[in-house]
């Protein structure tokens, strides 16, 4: 049995144990004993994810260069990438790896795919030898006659000296740095919603068509085919279609391009000179988590004017009839759960069959992580836990039935707001001109002895919504 189908079946088999719990009577005892319960499957559920995305990430690596790790060990690949590594090192450093101010910039498309190689093996070994090469790296690079590095908080990242610079010079042992993060949903990785990639910004027509209204019908014999226009023939589902069916009725959603930016981050030469970890791995990973973040918002809850159309609000703009909760009481018999404080099966219910059957195959919830933890102790009218764990790999968890999406920002439990989100979201289209670009600033800071590095991405999103609604919410009662 595999590392992470052991782990599986031990979360499978701990939230089930809690679920019996939280069916008996609750004391003081049993609520404590369910919280650490479900405590122990969120920590096991982290480490499935972890193991996962590794698995993923090798699968990448076989795929673009032959390169397989050995999932089953978890041991990774042995391919050093100390080329990529060393591009991008004298990118972040001196600016000019394939061409002035532009990592891929100058490069011929044999230099970008073995590049490209490169950075994919780097990105699949394990921490630890990421480590070692980072020290091999640093080595080399520090001068044996300072002994700055002997004393953080002498240097900084930026012009302020102390804790917001000084950490990153290790005084002889600390080669790392601990992120605190925050957990983003990558809407970004073409997992939930589509990603439409474009090689230039300018505004882009997306037709739609909705056709739902038409249906096929009986002719008589030597009879014309009558011109009908853009009349239904098939207003009403399940009663008899008219004669003539109308002509096709299109429209369109238009795709514009907003720029946003990760912001300056400004680095002391004395930093760049003395630093023993990774910097430019530092960065690169600063950047990507600032997108993240940044992404995650805009794609949530961005309002369309001068900014992309979010998920929430393009569903509230679509006309979709909410679904308003009335909370889980009629299942755990508790009265206090009501529509504004909790969320029950009949709900969830509710919610999926609010979308239509075509948009159900392949559809998956979207909610807060607390909005989680809540559906984790919720049982349906026969007992059984809404959230089922997997216990086989490449099986999701499900939430009656369905696969979800953790997004921490749609709002959490409470009354009037907006919580979960349902539907099939091919049908949520964010789009993305080219990639990240990273700028190297060499001359604006250049009296305080700092190089700036900044960061920009062009992005917009829209609902294709014909008029059939493919994604619905649930809203809190007031």
């Amino acid at each position: 049995m595999s590392k992470l189908q052991e782990i599986m079946e031990k979360r499978a088999k701990v939230h089930a144990d809690a679920v019996v719990l939280i069916n008996a009577e609750q004391t003081t005892e049993t609520r404590a004993q369910v919280k650490a319960m479900l405590a122990d499957v969120e920590l096991l559920g982290q480490d499935i994810a972890a193991i996962q995305q590794s698995d993923k990430q090798a699968s990448e690596l076989a795929a673009r260069t032959g390169v397989v790790a050995d999932t089953e060990n978890r041991g990774a690949a042995v391919t050093p990438a100390e080329e990529y590594r060393s591009a991008y090192f004298d990118f972040m450093q001196n600016g000019r790896p394939n061409g002035p101010k532009n990592i891929r910039g100058g490069a011929s498309a044999e230099q970008i795919a073995k590049l490209d190689t490169a950075k994919a093996a780097w990105e699949s070994m394990s921490a630890e030898q990421q480590r070692s090469a980072h020290v091999k790296q640093a080595a080399y690079s520090r001068l044996s006659a300072e002994k700055r590095d002997q004393q953080a908080g002498t240097q900084s990242i930026t012009y302020t000296e102390g804790n917001l610079g000084g950490y990153f010079v290790p005084a002889g042992f600390v080669y790392d740095i601990e992120q605190a993060t925050k957990f983003y949903a990558n809407l970004m990785d073409g997992s939930s919603i589509r990603i439409m990639e474009t090689a230039t910004g300018n505004v882009l027509p997306y037709p739609t068509s909705n056709d739902t209204n038409q249906a096929w019908t009986l002719l008589s014999e030597t009879t014309q085919i009558v011109d009908n226009g853009t009349s239904p023939n098939y207003p009403t589902t399940g009663s008899v279609p008219s004669p003539n069916p109308g002509n096709v009725l299109a429209s369109q959603v238009t795709f514009g391009a907003y720029k946003g930016s990760t912001g300056l981050v400004r680095v002391s030469l004395e930093l760049m000179q003395d630093s023993a970890f990774s910097l430019e791995a530092f960065l690169k990973e600063a950047f990507a988590v600032r997108l993240g973040r940044g992404y995650e918002y805009y794609l949530t809850l961005g309002s369309g004017v001068n900014a992309p159309l979010g998920i929430i609000p393009a569903i509230a703009a679509s006309g979709a009839v909410a679904v308003t909760a009335a909370g889980s009481a009629p299942n755990d018999g508790v009265a206090g759960n009501t529509g504004a404080n909790s969320i029950g099966y009949q709900d969830m219910v509710n919610l999926t069959h609010s979308v239509d059957p075509t948009y159900r195959r392949g559809a998956k919830f979207m909610f807060h992580d607390q909005t989680l933890a809540s559906l984790q102790t919720r049982v349906d009218k026969f007992g059984r836990p809404l959230w089922v764990p997997s216990v086989k790999e490449g099986v999701p968890d499900t939430i009656c039935g369905y696969q979800y999406v953790i997004n921490q920002s749609i709002a959490q439990i409470a009354p009037s707001a907006t919580t979960v989100a349902f539907g099939q979201w091919s049908k949520f289209v964010a789009r993305k001109v080219r990639d990240l670009s990273i700028a190297r600033l060499d001359e604006r800071f250049a009296d305080y002895g700092e190089v700036a590095y900044v960061g920009f991405s062009r992005i917009d999103s829209r609902l294709v919504d014909a008029g059939t609604h493919p994604l619905n919410v649930l809203t809190m009662h007031s």
